[in-house]
Order: structure tokens, then C-alpha cells, then sequence
């Protein structure tokens, strides 16, 4: 197959998308939530926390899961439990007890999501084209917030913030049809020479290694993606011009996955190369942010999206590229450790913001950032073919 896959990439994108808008949707709605349920700035990061961190707990085991019942099975029981508990929240999340309890819920199944689309998109791409297959399939979760950013001000504000939950879910029978849908035949890459472009089979400590990075570049995620709402309003841009900010901060960070994925492809790198230089670059945007306002804020908010958190696609290819025989097994270990990032960042960073000052919190993104820089440029060294 030549051409991409583009419903099986709908597919994957829109299985991401749903199973990662509870939590989202929590951080885009926290005003509201404020205001009727008694959350807390620290309260948002609990949450949130509980959510990612049993998906980390979960992942690596469902990886297998995966490897074993096939992606079909996988992507049919993540999206049914994952629209349940969107409808839950809505009608059931009455206090911050109830809301933990479903966001504890979400993230249990939560670890379905990813591996199940890596080995659905795995059988269908050629080498060639798995840069650019990657960074599309990671516009799942800026589709999220998009989605999410966008809820705010067409549903949040007008009829009320349990419907922003309810109508997310109506992503279910799209979800159903595009697999109803979905008959290719996996590609045939026996023989094929270039089957991992040059690249040396990652070993579990290479890929645990690369996950420790990727756990630490994911605050970057978690500050933009659960914090930035309040952070926006505190600059002086209004609640839904702050939703608007989100919105297109999303479609900044699709763009640039996109893009990495198709500058990796055309340079037959490894995909490492890539991953350093947005992080590393993203690590001065953060450290820019602890001290800029107005316009300045919007835009650097715009550039945080574009580099920490433009590197996730790059981060699936470089694992999934060398170990194309287990895509989903592997991949789930460095989704681990972005839900270990994405679990215990809301915590601190929402300590941060509560007892210090929310510019200590974008200065803390900052030093993690150039830490995950560093630790991906030794891993390269060490996986470098001989």
C-alpha cells in the first residue's frame, strides 16, 4: 500500500481522541467546575493525576493485551468505556470524590487506546512513510483539547459544562462505523530491506530510557493542556478567549507533528535527531513564559505547543521503527511513561502554581525539557547502528 491508510488513520486518531477527553475536557471546563463542584486548582491536578497515573500502571500490561486479542477487540472495548465514563461525569460527577472515581476509571482503559492504534497503523504503512503516518496519528490528543478548547465557549458557557461531556461522546458510532468499515489486508514487508530504515533494535532498558524522557517532557503537555485556561485568564484574556487559545494552540502542535513526521521520512532519520531539538528548544519557549504577559503570552504559548508538545509522533516512530515485529508492546512502554509524566505532573505543577507562583511552574517545565533533550541524545548514542 503506497498511498496512506487515511481511515484506518482517522480511526486511530479519533480512539486517542475520545479516550483522552475526560481528563481534557476537566482542565478546559475547570472554571466551571470551580464554581459547582468546589474543584480546586490542586483538586484539577489530582484528578488529572489519577487519571494518567493508572494509565501508566495499566499500559504496559494492555500493550500485551493488544499483542494478543488483536487491535479491533482493543479499540471496541477502549471506546465503549470511554464514551461511558464522558456520560458518567455528566450525570454523575457531583462532588470531587465522584469526579476522581471516573477519571480513576477513564484511565484504566485509557491504555488501550495508543498501543491499538500503533499496531492498527503499523501493518498498514510502508517504512517510508512512517514519519508523517505517526505525527498524523498523533494529532489525537491536540485533537482532544482542540475539541476540548472549543467546548468552551460553544457548550461550556452557553448551555452548561456537563453537556461539553455528554456530546463528546458522540464520537462512539463514528468511532463504530470507521472499524465496521475498516477491511485491509496487513502489507506484506517480508524481505524488505529498508523494514526499519537503518535502525538498530532498541532494547527494554533503550526504550525504559526513552520513557524516563518522555515522562518529563509530558509536563509540558500537562501545563499546557490542564493549566492554561486559568493561566490565559490570569494574562488578561477573557474565559473563552482563553478556550480560543487552547483551540489553536492544538491545531499549532497537530501542524508541527505533522510536519516532524514528514522532514523525518524525507531525511530516513531515526527520528532522534528530531525529538532532541523540539524538546530542547521547547525548554527555552517554557522558560520565556515565567515572565511574559499579554501578546507576548499568546504567542509564546503558541511556540510551546509547537515544541513541547510537538514531539510525540516523533517519539512513537523512533520506537516502532526499530521494533516494528512488536509495535504495540513496545510502544506502550514509552506511553507509560508519558502517563507517568502526565500523571505526576499535574500534582506538583499544581502545588506549584497554588504554594509558589505559576511562573515557577513554567520554569520547572523548562529544566524537565532540557533533561528528556539530553537523556534522548543518549540514547541516539547509544542505539547508533555500528
Amino acid at each position: 500500500m503506497t498511498e496512506l491508510p487515511w481511515r484506518r488513520l482517522a480511526l486511530a486518531i479519533l480512539i486517542v481522541a475520545l479516550s483522552a477527553l475526560p481528563v481534557f475536557l476537566v482542565g478546559a471546563t475547570f472554571l466551571q467546575l470551580e464554581q459547582d463542584i468546589a474543584l480546586t486548582t490542586t483538586g484539577l491536578g489530582a484528578a488529572a493525576a489519577l487519571f494518567f497515573l493508572t494509565a501508566s500502571i495499566s499500559s504496559a500490561g494492555l500493550g500485551r493485551v493488544v499483542e494478543r486479542i488483536g487491535w479491533r477487540a482493543s479499540m471496541r472495548i477502549n471506546s465503549l468505556t470511554s464514551a461511558l465514563i464522558l456520560v458518567g461525569i455528566a450525570l454523575f460527577a457531583r462532588s470531587v470524590v465522584s469526579l476522581s472515581l471516573l477519571m480513576v476509571a477513564g484511565g484504566a482503559v485509557y491504555g488501550l487506546a495508543n498501543p491499538s492504534a500503533n499496531k492498527a497503523l503499523a501493518e498498514l504503512v510502508r517504512p517510508e512513510r512512517r514519519g508523517l503516518i505517526f505525527g498524523l496519528k498523533h494529532s489525537g490528543i491536540p485533537t482532544s483539547t482542540l475539541l476540548a478548547g472549543l467546548a468552551v465557549p460553544t457548550l461550556a458557557l452557553t448551555i452548561g459544562w456537563r453537556f461539553a461531556f455528554a456530546f463528546a461522546a458522540l464520537l462512539l458510532p463514528l468511532i463504530w462505523l470507521l472499524m465496521a468499515s475498516d477491511n485491509d489486508d496487513p502489507i506484506d514487508l517480508t524481505g524488505d530491506e529498508n523494514l526499519t530504515r537503518g535502525a538498530a533494535a532498541m532494547s527494554t532498558s533503550q526504550i525504559v530510557a526513552l520513557a524516563a524522557a518522555a515522562a518529563l517532557a509530558t509536563w509540558a503537555a500537562v501545563l499546557l493542556s490542564t493549566f492554561l485556561i486559568a493561566a490565559a485568564v490570569e494574562a488578561s484574556l477573557s474565559e473563552s478567549g482563553a478556550g480560543l487559545l487552547l483551540f489553536f494552540g492544538s491545531l499549532v502542535s497537530i501542524g508541527t507533528r505533522v510536519t516532524a513526521g514528514a522532514l523525518t521520512d524525507r531525511g530516513r532519520s531515526r527520528g532522534f535527531t528530531g525529538l532532541a531539538v523540539l524538546m530542547g528548544v521547547g525548554s527555552l519557549v517554557f522558560f520565556a513564559l515565567g515572565g511574559a504577559g499579554g501578546v507576548w503570552f499568546v504567542g509564546l504559548v503558541l511556540l510551546a505547543f509547537a515544541t513541547g508538545w510537538g514531539w510525540p509522533g516523533l517519539m512513537t516512530f523512533t520506537v516502532v521503527n526499530a521494533n516494528i515485529g512488536t509495535p504495540a508492546a513496545s510502544s506502550a512502554i514509552t506511553q507509560a511513561g508519558v502517563f507517568l509524566g502526565a500523571g505526576l505532573g499535574p500534582l506538583v505543577l499544581g502545588w506549584l502554581i497554588d504554594n509558589v507562583s505559576r511562573a515557577a511552574s513554567w520554569t520547572t517545565v523548562g529544566v524537565c525539557l532540557s533533561i528528556a533533550s539530553i537523556v534522548t541524545l543518549g540514547v541516539a548514542r547509544s542505539t547508533r547502528p555500528k
